[in-house]
């Protein structure tokens, strides 16, 4: 199953999805299944973004958002193996945007037709989606739209396979010469585990509540109401309203010098003795 995203930006932690499609295909016939959606990110969409897909606020505003979007996408997926160009920035966006809609990415391996035709297609002067589509003389000519970049991935992979390995080749056989594969829990994961100076996040989170931390590179501290606490790869977050400005954002916890309940007590342990 080939599939690809649209975004409103490059990060996962600050931008938004406006489109998510993917087509199931057979590696000798073609396509056999498709989906599709626009999808409402919640957000203006900058115009850079829709100078690279063309998709405005007026084409999204009355489609689903991402948390309706996901079940969808991830039920068309059951039972393929799934397969993007440059895959770990789809799987960015779609695991973190997973986590923020309270659902479990599926831990299945992820393909890479990129990754792919830098073994097996070394000759060629750019992997980049568009170029391969050029080298292949595949037909497809619209770029930076989910569904067509999806049907563009569908028939470089199938090309590399008969390059490679050949259609008919073992699952094995092709991971062998595919390399490495992916996952979505590549992306973002909940964090299971953290030092106990941080288990006031924890407690926040869970009841919902704001409390007081002081940032590296800041000399005053901060009001935050704890979102989500999540992993990519060694790294763990806090993604967070931040009261200074209203915003989204997020901290990374080795960079979270103190918690506290509230900002008095910053002064009262930065004074102790009250002078």
């Amino acid at each position: 199953m080939a599939f690809d995203t649209e975004t409103t930006g490059l990060s996962p932690s600050a931008e938004g999805l406006v489109e998510v499609a993917a087509l199931r295909f057979n590696l000798l016939t073609g396509p056999k299944e498709y989906f599709q959606t626009l999808v409402n990110p919640g957000k203006p969409i900058p115009w850079q973004a829709t100078n690279v897909h063309g998709i405005t606020d007026d084409m999204v505003f009355e489609s689903p958002s991402i948390d309706k979007v996901l079940p969808l996408f991830f039920r068309f997926l059951e039972g393929a193996v799934p397969v993007a160009h440059n895959a770990p920035f789809d799987i960015g966006f779609l695991s973190l945007h997973s986590l923020r809609s309270g659902l479990q990415a599926p831990d299945v391996p992820v393909l890479d037709s990129c990754m792919f035709s830098r073994r097996v297609y070394k000759e060629a002067a750019s992997h980049s989606l568009k170029s391969l589509v050029q080298d292949f003389s595949i037909s497809e000519q619209t770029f930076h739209r989910a569904l067509a970049d999806a049907r563009s991935c569908m028939e470089v992979f199938r090309i590399l396979v008969g390059k490679s390995c050949g259609v008919n080749a073992s699952w094995d056989e092709l991971l062998a010469h595919h390399g490495r594969t992916h996952s979505f829990l590549d992306g973002s994961r909940p964090v299971e585990a953290a030092p106990p100076s941080f288990e006031p996040l924890f407690q926040a989170l869970q009841q919902k509540r704001s409390l007081w931390i002081l940032y590296d590179g800041n000399f005053s501290p901060r009001e935050v109401t704890p979102l989500l606490l999540y992993a990519k790869g060694s790294q763990q977050y806090m993604e967070a309203t931040c009261h200074l400005d209203g915003i989204r954002k997020s901290f990374r916890l080795d960079r979270i010098r103190r918690v506290l309940q509230n900002k008095e007590s910053f002064h009262e342990s930065a004074n102790p003795s009250g002078q």
